[in-house]
């Protein structure tokens, strides 16, 4: 009796053991698996920070290198405006001394034939003003008044550069007719002009 109790024991013994390691197999292949797919996440997710990690820092690199561009850009804009500004100051000391080129009396003649047309009127007041330039300087110019016309002619340049300004009898219409105005009327060709010649543009 006391035989048949001990292998009842045993069996009973082993059995629990059996299940205990089969409970401890399960329990390790489980923690393993759970391991396993806790270092794939966490691989997934570093890949993925990584990922938008280098999607951020090419975004910063071209924003950078959008910013070098965009500076370089201005700075060679400046460098032209700067050179065309300065042609633009030789053409105007130029035309400040124009007074003593031999084409003056012409260019003057011209100036006051244009600005007259332009206020369409028989009686028309003429300033006119360059630097060094009398009344005397300035005969072949009245030539081209008509018979009611009248020349003042001032003793500064008239908008510091020189040139004339015509006006009805009553100063109701204007038109000047300065080396000034004339740049400024031709600015945009004038600046495609030196683009073209300076630049190649």
């Amino acid at each position: 009796m006391s035989e048949s109790l001990e292998k009842l024991q045993n069996r009973i013994l082993s059995d629990a053991k059996h299940k205990a390691d089969e409970t401890i197999k399960d329990s390790q292949a489980k923690s393993q698996q759970i391991l396993e797919e806790a270092k794939q996440r966490a691989q997934r997710e570093f890949e993925e920070i990584i990922a938008k990690a280098n999607v951020e820092a090419e975004s910063i690199r071209r924003s950078i290198l959008s910013s070098k561009v965009r500076v370089n850009r201005l700075r060679i804009l400046e460098e032209k405006n700067r050179i065309v500004e300065d042609i633009i100051h030789s053409v105007e000391d130029q035309l400040s001394s124009f007074s003593k080129s031999e084409r003056f009396e012409e260019t003057a003649q011209r100036f006051v034939t244009e600005a007259v047309k332009a206020v369409d009127t028989d009686q028309p007041v003429v300033r006119i003003g360059f630097r060094n330039v009398s009344k005397k300087n300035l005969d072949g110019v009245s030539k081209v008044l008509p018979k009611g016309g009248k020349l003042v002619v001032d003793e500064k340049p008239i908008d510091n550069l020189g040139g004339v300004v015509a006006t009805d009898p009553e100063g109701k219409v204007v038109f000047n007719n300065t080396f000034k105005s004339r740049l400024e009327r031709l600015d945009n060709q004038l600046l495609t002009l030196i683009s073209s010649t300076v630049f190649g543009e």
